[in-house]
C-alpha cells in the first residue's frame, strides 16, 4: 500500500507502527538540524507534505518521537540531532 504518492505527499495516517515510523522519518527529513522553526513554519512545511488534513497530528507525533523539540510555550521548534544522542 503507498502511503507517499509521486509528489512527496502522505496520503494518509497508516494503523501499522512501522508505516507511521516510515512517514515521520520521511517528515524528518523536511527539517534542518541548527535551525529554528515558529510554529507556523512547522506547520508550513507539514501541509506542504501531507494530504489529509491533520498538522496537529503529525506536530504531536514528530514532538513525542523526539525528531522535533519545542519550547515549553511552543514558540520555538528545532530538529533535535539524533546521531549525537
Amino acid at each position: 500500500m503507498k502511503i507517499i504518492n509521486e509528489f512527496e505527499e502522505i496520503i494518509f495516517w497508516p494503523k501499522k507502527r512501522l508505516d507511521k515510523d516510515y512517514v515521520i522519518q520521511f517528515l524528518a527529513t523536511k527539517f534542518e538540524i541548527d535551525r529554528e522553526y515558529s510554529e507556523k513554519e512547522v506547520n508550513k512545511i507539514i501541509d506542504n507534505y501531507h494530504m489529509f488534513n491533520d498538522i496537529a497530528l503529525l506536530r504531536r507525533e514528530l514532538i513525542s518521537r523526539k525528531i522535533l523539540s519545542r519550547t515549553d510555550n511552543g514558540s520555538k521548534y528545532w530538529k533535535n540531532n539524533l546521531d549525537s544522542i
